[in-house]
């Protein structure tokens, strides 16, 4: 682990975080200030890992090659680093499901999964530490080729260049994949979440599965869902009581949510660049606000290994790991005990939007 010094002197507590995208607990807990004004009271020092200026810093984000990192979001990344051999431990896990489809062009004769064989499938190709868009691409093929009873083998994966992890920005706002499959260069696309969805909406384009329409959670598993929270093992070992109040604010948060619809919609879609609340509720579903509490389920840990045995199959990862052995539910439980003894958010009075 990389172990940073804090400006505020060696007696303060550096603690950082880091999430992807908008649809997490951790998200709405900074967008509202909460995660800030817990860790505000005295004796730590919280972090940004997007505000730094080091790159190495900012790559903990995939590697979590930084003690104290709090990280929340898709489960390509953390997964990746663990079977690299980061000592991080899950403490928690959420299940949002988000838009993922398979689109081809509008005029290109391709209407369901069987006309896909032998067609050029485009995979993203990103310059990331772990490319977790080309992880979640194939990973919408091959679920749409089970489930249509096909060899993914039957079809011929293309790489186009997408830059960084964002996507590269085109000309026509579609993204390098969309782009693609207008100019002919490939036969069909995999996209998600609020963007996929407007850009399937797009009569140029014809939808061939919605994979997040299907009913077993463990067919919608892919780098999105479920979302596991992680830190790393020395931190939680020396700063047991630390990390049980992280997590605390991301229950307080999601508790919060739960009823809050509207107001987490609108915070979905500001953070979230052209999306409409709409686009919010029909890529996550009318029940997104409910879907942020950490758990630690049989099912939700299931969904979890479902991903990594995915990525070990593909050759993903540098080697495989048990995930039961990657679960310390004691955090969690801990931080559950917190909130039941002081149920409501920190300063929630004097929060403001970031």
């Amino acid at each position: 682990m990389t172990d940073i010094i804090s400006s505020a002197g060696d007696s303060a507590v550096d603690i950082w975080y880091t999430r992807c995208g908008a649809a997490t607990a951790s998200a709405l807990a900074i967008r509202q200030q909460w995660l800030q004004a817990e860790f505000a009271q005295g004796g730590t020092v919280l972090h940004s890992l997007k505000d730094s200026d080091n790159i190495d810093i900012r790559n903990a984000h995939y590697n979590h090659k930084l003690t104290g990192l709090f990280r929340e979001g898709g489960n390509i990344p953390p997964i990746w680093a663990r079977s690299h051999g980061a000592d991080t431990a899950v403490i928690g896990i959420t299940w949002l499901d988000e838009y993922q489809g398979i689109l081809t062009r509008a005029d290109g004769g391709i209407r369901e999964i069987a006309d896909l064989r032998g067609k050029r499938l485009a995979l993203p190709v990103h310059d990331n530490l772990i490319d977790f868009q080309r992880g979640a691409a194939l990973h919408g093929f091959v679920t749409a080729f089970g489930l249509a009873r096909l060899d993914p083998a039957e079809a011929v994966f293309v790489d186009v260049s997408a830059g960084a992890a964002g996507g590269l920005r085109t000309p026509g706002g579609l993204g390098a994949e969309a782009e693609a499959l207008l100019e002919g260069k490939v036969d069909a696309i995999f996209l998600r979440f609020a963007r996929g969805l407007r850009i399937a909406r797009d009569p140029r384009f014809h939808e061939v599965i919605n994979i997040n329409r299907h009913s077993d959670p463990l067919v919608r598993v892919n780098n999105g869902t479920p979302r596991p929270v992680t830190v790393d093992r020395p931190f939680l070992e020396r700063h047991p009581d630390l990390v049980a109040r992280y997590l605390a604010v991301l229950i307080r948060t999601a508790n919060w949510a739960a009823e809050h619809h509207r107001e987490v919609v609108d915070l979905l879609a500001a953070d979230s660049a052209g999306a409409t609340a709409a686009d919010v509720v029909a890529s996550h579903g009318a029940n997104v606000h409910r879907t942020f509490t950490p758990s630690l389920s049989a099912d939700y840990v299931k969904g979890l290994e479902v991903q990594k045995n995915f990525l070990r199959d593909w050759n993903f990862l540098k080697s495989d790991f048990d995930i039961g052995d990657w679960i310390v539910p004691g955090p969690l439980a801990e931080a559950q005990a917190l909130v039941d003894r002081e149920p409501g958010l920190p300063h929630a009075a004097t929060a403001l939007a970031a």
